[in-house]
């Protein structure tokens, strides 16, 4: 079951999937639209999230009312941790991030 998938299931949110192109910058048109009709925006790095794409939304964003919620790893070295344990450490799989949205739009 895919992220999208179980926030229907589960808080009946019909989640918007945002692809972007770029990581080096952000898609502002899109990103403003999303306050028409969005509460919360959830960004997943594939890596580290300092300085990754995640910080550029939050920033975008700054004192807008939008809730940004970022998802993915610390810095650190963690090349011998089984993946598993690194998907439950950082909360990434899709019952994992449907909880965290769960407790920050209090569902």
């Amino acid at each position: 079951m895919t992220t999208k998938d179980a926030l229907k299931a589960e808080l009946g949110i019909d989640a918007t999937v945002v692809n972007p192109r770029l990581s080096s910058e952000v898609d502002a048109d899109t990103l403003e639209s999303l306050k028409a009709d969005h509460s919360l925006v959830v960004t997943l790095e594939d890596g580290v999230l300092d300085g990754g794409f995640g910080e550029k939304v939050s920033r975008f964003y700054g004192l807008a009312d939008m809730k940004v919620l970022n998802i993915g790893m610390k810095k650190e070295v963690n090349d011998r941790v089984p993946m598993d344990e690194l998907v439950a450490r950082y909360h990434l799989s899709p019952e994992l991030i449907v909880k965290d949205v769960k407790a920050i739009l209090n569902k």
